[in-house]
């Protein structure tokens, strides 16, 4: 662009969204390395620099860890805090991202939510690790519609998964009323870990669900541990099969000691004309029409060019932060991408799977929202 006389525009300065992170640990810091790519990207693209001034966990060697990566990723030193109430008081972010233990989740975000100067939020999955806490957060939120809340649900966007949900939306494969199979090869509880997937055959479902039914044990991993005279209890495989309230059923099927696989995810959806699968992380999507047969399925490679920095969850979580950003920016105008809904209804699947494993029979989705 030129000014009259032919002489350059000066550009307009750009916003800046100053971020805090809470909870400074492996995904904590993981969140810092995908703020720190979208620092040096974003700013041409939406006219906004983002920047992360500061950092809040009650453990030293954790705040000590983000020091020394932001100073790698040639970022400003943040200010840290031991505290997520600390951090707010300081008034030096307009948004944050929480990234502590799962049962921790609640109490922070309704100290956000609840916070007079508004902050956005970006929380990790889970939302809460209970369906009352979530619901709970939930109801605060309403009463802050100056604040945007994003569930972290980030599995949404890699590139094979996001490029079977446009498959399954286009109508390419029918009517999606059969089944989801998903095979986990890492992961935590239904609820913890698993979240992710439900959110995924909820998402291909296009429906809500009704009733879960769950088998699941441990069986091979961490049976000889013992942590303050306690030994894990967490499940180290599952089947769980949804039944949603349009006939569509999905199924999980978890398995945490499977290393030995090319694949850590694969996901696949079918409908009445045919069938699309996604496999992570070799990033392809294969799809088929019945009448094609096998001979007709094609097989294609899934990427995304705005990924700068593919991390843990092969770049998901860098769109998860590009999406966050623009709800932010858009100053009301658009939804977080993944609501606080969104994030309630994937805890309950889990509750109910972990429940009706506990109980030996179907639960409810209206059993566990209830309680």
């Amino acid at each position: 662009m030129a000014r009259e006389g032919g002489g350059a525009a000066m550009a307009p300065a750009a916003a800046v969204v100053r971020y805090g992170i809470v909870g400074v640990g492996m995904m904590g810091r993981e969140h810092l390395h995908n703020l720190a790519h979208l620092a040096g990207e974003v700013e041409w693209e939406q006219s906004v620099r983002v920047c992360v001034t500061c950092l809040a966990d009650p453990h030293p060697e954790s705040l000590l860890l983000g020091l020394r990566l932001a100073a790698e990723l040639g970022l400003p030193p943040p200010q840290t805090f031991s505290d997520h109430r600390e951090l707010l008081d300081s008034g030096l972010c307009d948004a944050v991202v929480v990234s502590s233990p799962n049962m921790t989740h609640s109490e922070i975000l309704m100290d956000i939510i609840g916070y007079a100067k508004p902050h956005h939020v970006l929380v990790e999955k889970p939302l809460c690790t209970t369906v009352q806490d979530c619901e709970k957060v939930i109801e605060a939120a309403k009463q802050r519609p100056d604040i945007l809340v994003q569930v972290g649900l980030e599995y949404r966007y890699m590139p094979p998964v996001a490029k079977l949900i446009d498959t399954v939306k286009s109508g390419t494969l029918g009517q999606v009323n059969n089944w989801n199979r998903f095979n986990c090869n890492s992961g935590g509880t239904l609820v913890e870990k698993c979240c992710h997937f439900f959110d995924l055959i909820r998402l291909f479902a296009d429906a809500n669900p009704v009733r879960v039914m769950a088998s699941g044990a441990i069986d091979v991993n961490h049976k000889d541990e013992v942590y303050h005279g306690k030994v894990p209890d967490i499940i180290d495989n599952a089947y769980v099969i949804i039944e949603f309230d349009n006939g569509c059923r999905g199924m999980l099927d978890l398995c945490m000691f499977a290393e030995g696989s090319r694949n850590e995810q694969e996901i696949s959806v079918v409908g009445d004309t045919g069938k699309g699968e996604a496999f992570v992380p070799e990033s392809i999507m294969r799809v088929g029409k019945r009448a094609g047969g096998r001979d007709g399925v094609v097989t294609i490679k899934a990427e995304d060019e705005r990924i700068k920095y593919q991390g843990l969850h092969h770049g998901s979580s860098y769109l998860e932060h590009l999406n966050f950003l623009s709800a932010i920016r858009s100053q009301g105008a658009c939804c977080p991408a993944i609501s606080l809904e969104d994030g309630l209804l994937s805890v309950a699947i889990g509750v109910a799977g972990q429940l009706s494993i506990e109980k030996g029979r179907f639960v409810t989705i209206e059993e566990v929202l209830s309680n």
